[in-house]
């Protein structure tokens, strides 16, 4: 009986499983099919940029300073004397650009957005207001779901220009103001020391763009079929902030093993 519980319980979530990410796939394209529409939901649009950059901003920066410390404390710590101290700040910077930054602020953010979103639509789905959008004519998909899927899309990229750009501050100042571990000449060399420009629009767009559309389409579709009142709420959050933590892991992975 147990082993017959077990496979059944196994085969009940795999059926769950293809059958969620066949329903984002299907809130994907009707996304898509709704961009056409963009123009008129312009105002929304306009409200979720704001929403995923000026208010992210904050902890955006606070995270990226601690970022660009962090990897210098231990980028120093874990290297001998017999290294470069150019080579050094070259693999803190390019650790930082390319995996630290975008990840850490993505995963966070992944909190902090994703939960907003799910608890949001959720809400409006419970109190009926989406069935009202559509009895006035409106595409619930194009008035909620697209434009936080722009936003994730356009504007993640910019604040992991800033964070990268104030991590590297923090390391910069660490290491050269406070402690004078390295010279400031030094420290130019090693951002330039094997400089490629592509990894600059990988770390800093192609990812962040990636995890930012990832976070709006799971939040929203785990808003979009929320049940069960207050309590259906919280478990929407919730499966929004855990499946798109691992959907960014995963495609962590897959983005670098496929473009670097």
């Amino acid at each position: 009986m147990k082993a017959e519980r077990f496979f059944l319980s196994l085969g009940e979530k795999a059926v769950s499983f293809f059958t969620t990410v066949t329903e984002i796939s299907q809130l994907l394209v009707n996304a898509i099919r709704a961009l056409p529409s963009v123009w008129f939901y312009r105002r929304q649009l306009l409200e979720q940029l704001y929403n995923f950059s000026v208010k992210t901003l904050p902890i955006a920066a606070v995270i990226a300073v601690f970022i660009g410390l962090g990897a210098t404390v231990q980028g120093t710590y874990q290297t001998s004397e017999m290294i470069p101290r150019a080579t050094v700040i070259n693999v803190i910077f390019k650790s930082t650009v390319l995996e630290l930054c975008p990840i850490v602020l993505s995963l966070v953010l992944a909190g902090k957005l994703g939960a907003s979103l799910a608890a949001e639509i959720g809400s409006m789905k419970i109190s009926e207001q989406i069935e009202a959008l559509e009895t006035m004519s409106l595409d619930p998909i194009g008035f909620l779901v697209l434009p936080r899927m722009l936003a994730g899309l356009i504007m993640l990229p910019v604040i992991t220009i800033f964070a990268n750009f104030i991590a590297i501050f923090s390391c910069f100042f660490v290491s050269v103001v406070v402690t004078d571990w390295i010279s400031a000449q030094e420290f130019a060399s090693g951002l330039e020391m094997d400089f490629k420009m592509f990894e600059m629009y990988f770390g800093n767009i192609i990812k962040p763009a990636v995890y930012g559309f990832i976070i709006a389409l799971i939040g929203s579709f785990f808003g979009m079929r929320t049940s069960g009142g207050a309590k259906g709420v919280g478990t929407a959050a919730t499966n929004a902030v855990v499946l798109s933590a691992v959907f960014i892991v995963i495609f962590d992975y897959y983005l670098g093993k496929l473009l670097l």
